[in-house]
């Protein structure tokens, strides 16, 4: 257990933390005082200042409504002509003025509750009338949420959910209708009680107008100086998705997912921009309704976000500061809209099934392979000869025997319910969901399974003050393959592995216990019976909770204050039973851990937006952030059963119990930002931003990082020459500079460690426990930083019906957190420091076009296409530094896979040529080898000196790809809507495992490939004999290592709107769908799924340095033994109430 180790200097700034305990008692107090003056503040008289010299009368009421700012409605017709009015006023009550000016007129006025002053005739009284009405897009559905106002009012309503509206309108006023995207509408009420209208699209601003979330704020997209990618829920309102990371998949340029393998519930790995860090972490930080840090996204339900945007340049990062290098990721959840009360049905069921089955031989091929490898091995070692295991006669008997991945897999059912309701007023609104998600693995006795409960409340009190509440109470099970645990191959690699001679059962009916004959194959237990016997279940209980106050102290200047949690546990139950193979080995395994994270954030901040003078505005924000993480964990295990009955229930049971494990850590963060946007005329937009982060991680003297970042961006299209220019719709062109960093390594690192040592000590076997030191400490220990620099622009064409983005950038980490080898005389082998650099450089594009847009049909198609290049510029002064492992699949003799080398990219692999297949002794002999014969692998001698070792490797392929795309057609037709999305990656390297041990020189089963194997000069010359060992000995070769591109149809939904009664006070919308994923993948890869990384949830090295352990950066591009993904078909509904 690591003791817990307070870092006070982080917060070494003086008085911070008394600064932040007065910041919050500040905002209590003013909060309580604003609850008891604001209902107050309205009843208040404005005052003016006035100074009129023979005015008109209609110029006099003018002049007073602008010094004012309150509406005035009348009829000129009202106003005397001959009126003359001269006046001059300082500060005085604006109804004392107008009393003044409407002297000797015989006109008098009225004030309504919403702030209007109605001019009539003395005596006159002024009705109010009640105005209903129904507002509809152009294509003629209801528009929820528009706002409905009295002209020169605040005083007005918000439509429902069906389009309708009901409100008080002074006689003779107007009623002005306005919607984000769509042409306000000003009425004239008249006499009318029924008023409908309908919108129509402002394609020009709807795009410009868009509200994009950054970093503390939101920015029109028209006004963003950096690269930003934002995704709306309603883009895929009618693809579902079975997790949040796939909204991200092939939708944001420059980002490329990764799986580790294809198990229910399981984590992806995510990449923007390229690896930016050889040791530490490259992931992205996640940002959900504010809360910074929340890890994953496993637990987030896709269908309550309202939208996903990407931070991807310094630009948009840097207020992130030391957690921005490698992109940042936010998610806003949907929230409570005024003026309706809806409730939303959502449900899918379907079915899975597994897209592609791996070649490999029956069981009548199997027994001829046997044969042979066994005829091959009693002529190569006559002392140890066997006896054939099949006869001839047997082997035409076989059949196709057992196929062990049909066995496996299954066709597994998928179901998802969705209930949500969401609506309230302009003071108070709330969003509150139910969702239940089931999926059933392919793999026998796997899934994953989540219970989920969202509740966002928003609540506006007076003018002044805002408060909101965002949580999410959630609990996931995810059941897992438990032989994993015992072997390391699992039930996938035992499914490939076993024997098609081997029945799944035996004569009784009972799971066959192992592969058989024990003699002559290799030994793995029955891989059905190890998922369906023994257990793995890793259960989740989360709790994300954030709220925040605002109070605006005059117009555009607020203070926020915010404090949320996050709170996870994580408990896993595994027991390997003795009815199984792995688990008869110890007489029965138990193993019982729980995970508690814990962490705890609080912002506060001051922002400021003004125009001054119509031509300059400022939008400014400061703040500062406070943040702890907490973990403890605590695993047991035990051995020896006399009974399986309880699992793990009772570990005491267990004859040996091993050793438990627990341990607790700690670290924080404090942080100080700023950001200021410059706007001139509409055209020249700047950007400044700052963030000081000090964090507990790094050494005494480097806690404290700064990360600035600056950015320009010119509106061209605001420009009178380009203005001329019809066919461009918009215009900008963009710029940023700025660093960031990465603190993302594991806590205590610049500190001195201890390890646990045990011995067993005298004639009693008594244990005895000490500690030694692991490591040497270094104060100086700090980030890694990334310089970028970003150019890119944003046009629209023809009305913006193309429209374009492009950047290019150029990014730097320095600093770089390596483990430095130092002389073993010091009692350590390596020092961690920050030491070298790494480049990324690349171009991005996304393009969208409305191909078609009709009353009846409607074709838009979005592109994106990005292309990285990564490269490592310096590691200390080593040029070499081999890294990875290949787990039991190869014999390398203490070679890694791949290797780190100045001026080459992370992720090379590092091998051989495989040239062909020796035919013959004689060319055997004219090579120079010594230890191959006939049949084996022609390994390319790089050298000449005619031996075959290390110094033959080169880097053979690279795990990252050339350039990465995807390509999503949208089509609507009257009530049917069809999308079809397609994502792929071009020109990378996967390193096949499994094919490594599926192929010669093994008695597991191999590919059917397999029966065409060398038996002779001139048979073949890309197949060994089978019984060769060539290739597996000598380490990575090249012709195992595939090609990974693909093309991946990755979805295919067609819905259809079921038409609804405009009239219906039940329904609003109804919606059937089906939709296919995984649909079909175009690969020459020949494993289960070219897009994935086996080894992603850990690092392992090898070679010279000892790295460390839990990045995900070393070890890409490799496949062995996956879970491999579905394919889906589903069926589902929506309806709203």
């Amino acid at each position: 257990m690591k003791k817990e180790i307070l870092h006070d200097k982080v917060f070494s700034v003086p008085h911070y933390r008394k600064f932040l305990l007065m910041l919050n008692w500040t905002f209590v107090l003013t909060f309580l005082f604003c609850l008891n003056v604001s209902a107050n503040s309205y009843s208040q008289n404005v005052k003016v200042s006035l100074n009129l010299k023979d005015a008109s009368l209609r110029k006099a009421i003018n002049t007073l409504e602008q010094k004012g700012k309150t509406r005035f409605l009348y009829s000129e017709q009202l106003l005397p002509q001959d009126k003359q009015v001269t006046l001059d006023v300082n500060n005085v009550p604006l109804l004392d003025v107008l009393n003044r000016i409407l002297e000797n007129t015989g006109l008098d006025y009225q004030t309504t509750d919403n702030g209007l002053v109605i001019i009539a005739l003395k005596g006159s009284v002024i009705k109010n009338i009640q105005v209903k009405g129904r507002v509809l897009d152009d294509k003629g559905s209801p528009l929820p949420g528009v706002s409905v106002k009295v002209l020169g009012t605040n005083g007005g309503a918000v439509t429902n959910g069906n389009g309708e509206y009901d409100v008080s309108v002074p006689e003779g006023a107007s009623l002005v209708f306005s919607y984000i995207g769509y042409l306000t509408q000003t009425v004239e009420v008249g006499t009318k009680t029924q008023i409908n209208v309908v919108l129509k699209t402002d394609e020009a601003s709807q795009k410009l107008s868009e509200v994009i979330v950054v970093g503390y704020g939101t920015q029109r997209k028209s006004d963003l100086t950096g690269s930003v990618a934002s995704i709306s829920g309603k883009d895929l309102d009618k693809t579902p998705v079975l997790g949040a990371d796939q909204m991200l998949q092939g939708r944001v340029s420059g980002l490329q997912l990764t799986q580790s393998d294809g198990q229910p519930g399981s984590a992806t790995s995510i990449r923007i921009r390229g690896t930016n860090s050889i040791n530490s972490g490259n992931e992205p930080l996640y940002v959900v309704d504010g809360f910074a840090g929340v890890g994953n996204l496993t637990s987030i339900n896709p269908n309550d976000i309202q939208s996903i945007e990407v931070l991807k340049d310094a630009s948009a990062t840097a207020i992130y500061g030391s957690r921005g290098a490698n992109g940042v990721i936010l998610i806003t959840t949907k929230k409570g809209k005024a003026g309706q009360h809806a409730i939303n049905f959502e449900s899918y069921a379907g079915v899975q099934r597994i897209a592609r089955k791996l070649p490999l031989m029956d069981a009548t091929q199997f027994g001829k392979y046997l044969n042979e490898y066994y005829t091959e091995y009693n002529a190569a070692n006559p002392a140890t000869a066997k006896a054939l295991p099949y006869t001839d006669d047997q082997i035409a008997g076989f059949g196709k025997g057992t196929d062990w991945q049909n066995a496996l897999y299954r066709t597994a059912p998928i179901q998802n319910y969705q209930l949500s309701f969401n609506g309230g007023t302009n003071e108070a609104r709330y969003y509150l969901s139910l969702n239940h998600f089931d999926q059933d693995g392919i793999m026998r006795a796997t899934g994953f399974r989540r219970e989920l409960v969202r509740l966002n409340l928003d609540r506006n009190i007076g003018k002044k003050i805002k408060m909101g509440f965002s949580s999410q109470i959630s609990y996931n099970v995810q059941a897992v393959d438990p032989s994993i645990t015992g072997v390391g191959y699992g039930a996938a690699g035992g499914a490939l592995s076993m024997s098609p001679i081997t029945p799944l059962r035996d004569a009784s009916g009972a799971y066959t216990f192992a592969n058989a004959p024990a003699a002559y194959v290799g030994t793995y237990g029955n891989p059905v019976a190890a998922v369906e016997l023994a257990t793995d279940r890793i259960a989740n209980s989360r709790g994300l909770i954030n709220t925040f106050g605002e109070y605006e102290f005059i117009p555009g200047f607020k203070f926020k204050s915010s404090f949320g949690v996050d709170y996870n546990t994580a408990n896993e139950n595994s027991y390997l039973p003795t009815t199984i193979y792995i688990g008869q080995q110890t007489g029965g395994t138990a193993y019982s851990s729980n995970n508690t994270s814990y962490s705890w954030l609080n912002e506060n901040t001051l922002s400021f937006n003004k125009q001054f003078n119509k031509i300059h505005v400022i939008d400014a924000v400061a703040g500062v952030s406070l943040q702890e993480f907490k973990t403890k964990a605590f695993s047991s295990s035990a051995q020896g059963f006399f009974t399986d009955n309880l699992g793990t229930d009772n570990l005491a049971l267990g004859a040996n119990v091993l050793t438990p494990q627990s341990n607790k850590y700690r670290n924080t963060i404090a942080s100080y930002f700023g950001r200021i946007n410059y706007r001139l005329m509409e055209k020249y937009l700047f950007t400044f931003t700052m963030r000081s982060d000090g964090s507990s991680r790094f050494g005494a003297t480097r806690k404290w990082g700064y990360f600035p970042s600056g950015a320009f961006a010119w509106r061209a299209s605001e420009e009178k020459f380009i203005k001329n220019i019809k066919q461009i719709s918009d215009l900008k062109i963009r710029a940023s500079y700025g660093v960031t960093g990465n603190q993302e390594i594991g806590s205590y690192q610049s500190l001195s460690q201890y390890g646990i040592n045990s011995y067993t000590l005298g004639t009693s076997a008594t244990r005895v426990v000490g500690v030694q030191p692991n490591n040497i400490a270094n104060p100086k220990l700090s980030w890694e930083s990334t310089a970028s620099f970003d150019v890119g622009a944003d046009m629209g064409l023809f009305n913006n019906r193309i429209s374009l983005t492009a950047d290019y950038y150029h990014k730097t980490t320095s600093d770089l957190l390596l483990n430095f080898s130092i002389p073993q005389s010091s009692g350590f082998s390596s020092i961690l420091l920050n030491a070298g650099k790494v480049e990324n450089h690349g171009i991005e594009f996304s393009l969208t076009t409305r191909n078609i847009e009709s009353r009846n049909f409607n074709w838009n198609t979005t592109l994106t296409y990005a292309a990285n290049r990564n490269k490592v510029l310096d590691m200390n002064g080593t040029n070499n530094i081999l890294v990875g492992n290949t787990g039991p699949y190869i014999a390398t003799n203490g070679l890694a896979p791949s290797i780190l080398r100045v001026g080459q990219p992370i992720g090379s692999f590092y091998g051989y040529h495989f040239d062909g297949i020796y035919q013959t002794q004689a060319q055997i002999a004219a090579a120079g080898i010594s230890g191959v014969v006939p049949g084996d692998a022609i390994i390319r001698d790089v050298d000449g000196n005619k031996i075959i070792d290390g110094n033959d490797r080169q880097i053979i392929g690279q795990a990252a790809p050339k350039f990465i795309f995807s390509i999503n057609n949208t089509l609507s037709y009257k009530n049917f809507d069809l999308s079809i999305f397609a994502q792929g990656v071009q020109g990378n390297k996967v390193l096949n495992l499994t094919s490594y041990a599926h192929s010669s020189g093994t008695t597991a089963n191999v590919y059917s490939y397999m029966a065409n194997a060398w038996n002779g000069a001139g048979s073949t010359n890309t197949v060994p004999r089978v019984l060769s060992t060539s290739i597996r000995n000598a380490g990575v070769v090249d012709n195992y290592l595939e090609d990974g591109s693909y093309l991946r149809i990755q979805t295919i939904s067609l819905g259809y709107n079921i038409p609804v009664s405009p009239t219906s006070r039940v329904f609003k919308t109804s919606t059937v769908y089906v939709t296919v994923q995984n649909v079909h993948t175009f690969t020459k890869y020949t494993g289960y799924n070219p897009e994935i990384n086996s080894f992603g949830a850990q690092n392992l090295n090898a070679g010279t340095q000892n790295l460390n352990p839990g990045s995900q950066n070393l070890n890409l591009g490799a496949d062995v033994n996956s879970y491999p993904p579905p394919r889906t078909f589903l069926l589902g509904v929506k309806i709203g109430f």
